[in-house]
């Protein structure tokens, strides 16, 4: 029974801050298409009504297909002036050939490069997806959900107040059972308890902090609704399944992993997989 106490300690739940909900500062914008001056116009118009809190920026800024031919221009005309938020389309300058497993390169740069979150608005950037409609249900998704205030009020930013914010987390099934694995070679340790314990401990985790964000956005914003799913399973067949029955528009999630320059795995097959579903990448 010791062991099982000493093996409950090392994932007893750590003390984190309960969600503080903050408004989300975007006074500038920068919409980078590779089409012309109209056209980029037209469908400028189209997302402020996709998401009405874009509505509120002050000041807009159109990067056109004439005003860059590679990466490097592009990073130096976004560094040229304060932009809070980026809005463009997979595959930039590349109609003739679509890779079918890649957001595209200047989409891959931007997406790490850049400090500044970039709103990937559904399809290509030759074939747009539809976003004649409202944007009226955003999904957070995290590895981590625990303690990320940015991405939930982001999330929140993004959601009008009669709209329905979905906070979930999934607990990926082959990292899982890796974890047991170790486990179950340690003969002091009953494997059975201890997967019961383990499986209780991340999923409690997540649905307290979660509790805490829904207690927050409740009092900051009572119109809003919220919604949680925890669970466990294959990150990405649970996330589309969800997207898929809640018939999400609008996915928000982080990209940027500290321990290497390429953007997040989660994130990247999220934005793969789901070309027809808007994105959020922070």
């Amino acid at each position: 029974m010791d062991h099982i106490d000493e093996f409950e300690s090392m994932f007893r739940r750590a003390e984190r801050e309960a969600f503080q909900y903050a408004r989300v500062p975007l006074e500038s914008i920068a919409f980078v298409t590779d089409q012309s001056v109209e056209e980029t116009a037209r469908r400028k118009d189209a997302v402020t009504k996709f998401i009405p809190a874009l509505q509120s920026a002050d000041h807009w800024r159109q990067i056109t297909g004439d005003q860059y031919s590679n990466v490097g221009q592009l990073v130096e005309l976004l560094d040229a002036e304060q932009t809070d938020l980026i809005i463009t389309y997979r595959h930039l300058r590349e109609e003739s050939l679509v890779p079918q497993h890649s957001l595209g390169v200047f989409l891959d740069v931007l997406t790490q490069v850049a400090s500044i979150p970039v709103l990937v608005l559904p399809g290509t950037s030759a074939s747009p997806g539809d976003i004649s409609g409202l944007c009226d249900r955003s999904m957070v998704v995290a590895d981590h959900i625990s303690g990320d205030a940015r991405l939930i009020n982001y999330g929140s930013l993004m959601c009008p107040d009669d709209g329905t914010l979905w906070l979930c987390h999934v607990e990926d099934d082959a990292v899982f059972e890796r974890y047991m694995e170790a486990i179950e070679r340690i003969p002091e340790i009953d494997s059975d308890e201890a997967r019961g314990l383990l499986d209780t401990t991340l999923l409690k985790e997540s649905s307290d902090y979660i509790a805490t964000c829904i207690e927050a956005l409740h009092t900051a914003r009572p119109e809003l609704k919220c919604e949680s799913r925890v669970t466990r399973g294959h990150f990405l067949r649970q996330y589309t399944k969800l997207i898929e029955q809640s018939e999400i528009d609008l996915l928000v999630a982080n990209t940027k992993d500290d321990d290497q320059l390429a953007m997040h795995g989660m994130a990247y097959s999220l934005s793969v997989e789901l070309i027809n579903t808007a994105m959020l990448l922070l």
